[in-house]
């Protein structure tokens, strides 16, 4: 995959750093990032109210940039979702596909 640009890799994060509960998806095309979706949940607690996720320090942002540009390197055709759990990212999960170009599939 061809490198993320600066200014949606910060947008990635931007959308991770506001979650609580939900999941950033990253659509993957031709080896290039062609969508970002995001889903939120929103769990609410009638003795605390909305919760908010903790701020990151700079090393964990630093090792999530990297993760994430890992994990995108290498994908061609498929997704990646990026699952966070009370504000704190639990797992990536991974699908990809493989495409048949010559239209008459397996």
């Amino acid at each position: 995959m061809k490198d993320v640009p600066a200014e949606v890799l910060s947008y990635i994060m931007e959308l991770l750093r506001e979650l609580y509960f939900g999941e950033v998806v990253l659509i993957a095309q031709n080896g290039v990032l062609i969508q970002v979706e995001r889903t939120e949940k929103m769990r609410v607690h009638p003795w605390t109210g909305l919760t908010k996720p903790h701020p990151w320090t700079s090393e964990t942002e630093k090792n999530l940039r990297a993760t994430i540009k890992r994990e995108l390197a290498s994908l061609y055709y498929g997704r990646l979702a990026i699952v966070v759990k009370q504000g704190t990212i639990t797992h990536f999960d991974r699908l990809e596909k493989q495409r048949f170009m010559d239209g008459d599939g397996i």
